[in-house]
């Protein structure tokens, strides 16, 4: 298919540096960046960019900045992600989709953006190795120039094999397998460090008037919750400070699905706020909004919340807890003594 690759990087490849831009100044960026691209919601497209000064502004995922969409599978990730991108295309910009997992329904894709995908620059990293190298050491002109969105779904399934569970580590502990504190210290921090050079090198593409749309998996901890409550997978504070969007997606009901934005512009809000509850259809045309009064209230949504109530992302230590998995992507830490002084080092890194 016209604008797709399989792999793309080879040993020795010319590569150019990406330019180093932090977290903040990739934020003020994305205010002078071109306009939003809309998600085919248009609740949605209101409530992720509600901010604006200008009310007559369309909204929708913000250029320059990393957004995030985490969820269960089969929730309809995909599917939002696919919607995104094709109204990118009809744009007239480029897309780069960045597939680590399954490929995407190019039929599907084509049939919504309605035209050729002669814009779709589609890149497929199998391993994490394979992603590092495309986001550390991208090759020349990547992304091409007039790129509007990049996506990476997902950026979580590589994660899991590559790092051992903490409770793992224990048990290889306890059996004296790791007797060396300093080599437990690295095995632990790794990942952390992983996730934040990945946040970093996304906001960094991001910085270049770029929407980064990175779908994550999702896992369901109960300890210290009042419910079951999903959370990403990939976090951590590295991830947290790039990440300036997320869009939680779930089911609470058999045949209804719902997006919440959860943080937007940088903050985070609290559960439950009506405004920033979409519930919504997957159909055979795209994504289609659905509004029940009785539902809504039987699912206890609040009125809206003004963004200057919302309060920003709090640095605060990682809790262990039980957790259970809806996917095989599921890591904790949970059963891991973090209060051990010794471990100091490797719990410091997750702040």
């Amino acid at each position: 298919m016209s604008g797709t690759v399989d792999l793309f990087v080879a040993d020795g490849q010319d590569t150019q540096p990406v330019i180093s831009i932090s977290a903040s100044q990739s934020l003020n960026a994305s205010e002078f960046s071109r306009e939003p691209i809309p998600t085919g919601l248009a609740r949605l497209d209101q409530a992720l960019d509600s901010a604006s000064v200008d009310p007559g502004r369309p909204g929708g995922i913000l250029r320059g900045q990393v957004t995030e969409v985490f969820g269960p599978p089969g929730v309809g990730k995909t599917a939002l992600a696919m919607s995104i991108a094709s109204n990118a295309l009809r744009e007239g910009g480029k897309v780069v989709w960045i597939d680590t997992s399954s490929p995407i329904p190019f039929p599907r894709l084509e049939a919504l953006t309605q035209n050729p995908l002669t814009n779709l620059i589609y890149l497929r990293t199998p391993t994490l190795p394979h992603l590092l190298s495309l986001l550390i050491h991208p090759p020349k002109d990547f992304p091409p120039q007039e790129t509007s969105l990049l996506i990476v779904d997902s950026v979580s399934s590589l994660i899991p094999s590559y790092f051992p569970h903490a409770a793992e580590l224990k048990e290889r502990q306890a059996q004296g397998k790791i007797t060396d504190k300093a080599q437990l210290h690295w095995l632990l921090n790794r990942k952390w460090n992983v996730s934040s050079d990945l946040a970093v090198h996304l906001a960094r593409l991001a910085s270049r008037g770029i929407a980064v749309l990175a779908i994550n998996q999702a896992h369901t901890k109960i300890k210290g919750q009042l419910r079951a409550t999903l959370h990403p997978i990939l976090a951590g504070g590295g991830w947290e400070q790039n990440v300036m969007t997320r869009i939680a997606m779930y089911r609470d009901l058999p045949d209804k699905r719902f997006m919440e934005i959860t943080k937007r512009g940088g903050k985070i809000f609290p559960v439950r706020i009506g405004e920033l509850i979409i519930p919504f259809r997957i159909e055979e045309d795209g994504l289609r909004e659905w509004i029940d009064v009785a539902e809504r209230r039987f699912l206890g949504l609040h009125p809206p919340l003004p963004l200057q109530q919302t309060q920003p992302t709090p640095c605060r230590k990682r809790k262990a807890s039980n957790e259970i998995a809806d996917s095989q992507d599921e890591d904790s830490e949970d059963g891991f003594d973090w209060n051990d002084e010794s471990l100091v080092g490797a719990k410091s890194a997750e702040e």
